[in-house]
């Protein structure tokens, strides 16, 4: 339980900063599940709306996956999400608010719950939609009890921070789409974002004239398809594992397809497609591009690679140009000779390099940007 205003204040900033971070709610969920005097707290997203659910919940990890496993995220088999739903938003309420001690002795899910050791909650929906819903929580083991009503208090005087927190995020990744798409549209690229499910969530002007155009490019429920069946396949297969982010073995993060288009000639017409796949921040509420989809003209540019190096990954101009000669296979002394700077110099660039793609080694940059050179 709190015992001072600056531990309230500091789970508050918990929240915020993990929206700002894009990490560090696991942190701020037990700093709540403390300041509640519960066993665990809880954040999780369900429903249609939600393209990528998620259950980040600091108890015990089996029981987590089994509760997901076993599909009480469902309104019909959880009472917790139920009345959840039916609660409204910013709502706090326990057992004793949705279900009779009776119907907690025979339900499945409250059974499951005594077995697991959280028999009792305290939750709110943070935000909801129709069938959907955010929602905050903390569980209970049978020491800890029913929540007390001044638990619930502090509860629901940290809710609000939650939801804004949340909110905050959401915003954030939203936004994110729309300012890498800005940065392409400012290098005439026919750019498009696509989410953890592939659909496309942003596009630059010079993509939409690509679509509208009718050939090589266009979109089957939101999703990018090519002109021809063959293509269309190669082309998902690709967006997927770009989503799905590395994997070993597995094919590498950054690959370039051919797209043909048939309409006006009889000798196919060709682009090439680009697939960069986006690093994968620690915790997110799916509203982050995952993939990032280039259409250019079959003639390679090296400027208009570097350039979409610089606006995926934020690289500066050098790092750019050095992860391109890395992946072919020049050596970091090699480098510093053709630029003339020392080694030490470019070792440094090669580490914010491997900072800013979200990898570790040489080969995974070579995984990345090989397929592009």
């Amino acid at each position: 339980m709190l015992d001072a205003d600056d531990q309230w204040v500091r789970v508050a900033d918990s929240f915020t900063d993990a929206a700002l971070n894009g990490d560090g709610w696991y942190q701020a969920l037990e700093l709540f599940a403390q300041a509640t005097g519960s066993e665990g707290g809880q954040l999780i997203g369900i429903g249609t709306s939600i393209t990528t659910p998620f259950n980040t919940w600091t108890i015990n990890p089996e029981i987590a996956t089994e509760f997901d496993e076993l599909g009480f995220s469902s309104p019909e088999l959880n009472p917790r999400v139920r009345a959840g739903m039916a609660a409204g938003t910013g709502r706090v309420i326990a057992e004793a608010d949705f279900i009779t001690p009776e119907q907690i002795k025979t339900n499945e899910h409250y059974k499951w719950s005594r077995h697991w050791d959280v028999p009792y909650c305290c939750l709110s929906t943070l935000i909801a939609g129709t069938d959907s819903l955010i929602g905050l929580a903390v569980s209970r083991s049978s020491r800890d009890g029913h929540i007390t009503n001044e638990q619930k208090q502090v509860f629901a005087s940290l809710a609000p921070h939650v939801r804004s927190a949340v909110r905050t995020q959401m915003l954030l990744e939203g936004n994110i789409a729309n300012l890498l798409t800005g940065a392409m549209e400012a290098m005439s690229l026919a750019a498009f974002a696509c989410d953890h499910v592939g659909q496309v969530m942003a596009m630059t002007p010079q993509a939409e004239d690509l679509l509208s155009s009718g050939r090589f490019l266009k979109l089957q429920l939101n999703c990018l398809a090519a002109e021809l069946p063959q293509d269309s396949l190669a082309l998902d297969q690709t967006i997927r594992a770009a989503i799905a982010g590395l994997r070993r073995p597995g094919p590498p993060l950054m690959k370039s397809l051919f797209i043909r288009s048939l309409r006006g000639d009889k000798t196919p017409d060709t682009i090439i497609v680009d697939v960069i796949s986006l690093p994968a921040r620690p915790f997110t509420f799916s509203f982050t591009p995952r993939a990032l989809v280039l259409a250019r003209g079959a003639k390679r540019d090296d400027q208009q690679l570097i350039a979409a190096l610089k606006a995926a990954f934020l690289l500066t101009d050098a790092e750019a140009q050095i992860a391109m000669q890395l992946a072919n296979g020049q050596k970091p002394e090699t480098i510093a000779e053709a630029r003339e700077v020392s080694v030490a110099t470019i070792r440094s660039q090669i580490k914010s390099i491997y900072e800013k793609m979200g990898i570790n080694r040489q080969g995974e940059l070579v995984a990345r940007l090989r397929p592009l050179q």
